[in-house]
């Protein structure tokens, strides 16, 4: 089942917006399918390189960890979000504001 959580009583601020990231693996030998669909989001979303959107899809799905990222500002993370939803993968990732 697919966690996604936008806060809508959180104010809307053009300050940076953190956002949790969890992704259950699918691992078909040292590759995981679907991930990169989630790495490509969150590159266009959050202005990050394809090298860092990298690093943190790579550290949810191969170390198990959580990790926060920033996005410029609260649209660029309910964007996000929203992608997120519209994946294949949709039902392993655990995406949520952390503000």
């Amino acid at each position: 089942m697919a966690h996604f959580i936008r806060s809508r009583s959180a104010p809307c601020s053009p300050s940076m917006t953190r956002i949790r990231l969890a992704i259950e693996g699918d691992c078909c030998g040292a590759m995981s399918v679907g991930t990169v669909a989630v790495i490509r989001a969150v590159q266009r979303h959050l202005g990050l390189s394809l090298s860092d959107s990298s690093a943190y899809v790579d550290r949810c799905v191969f170390e198990g960890q959580e990790v926060t990222l920033t996005a410029p500002n609260r649209a660029a993370a309910d964007a996000l979000l929203a992608e997120f939803e519209q994946l294949p993968a949709a039902a392993r990732i655990r995406a949520h504001l952390a503000d």
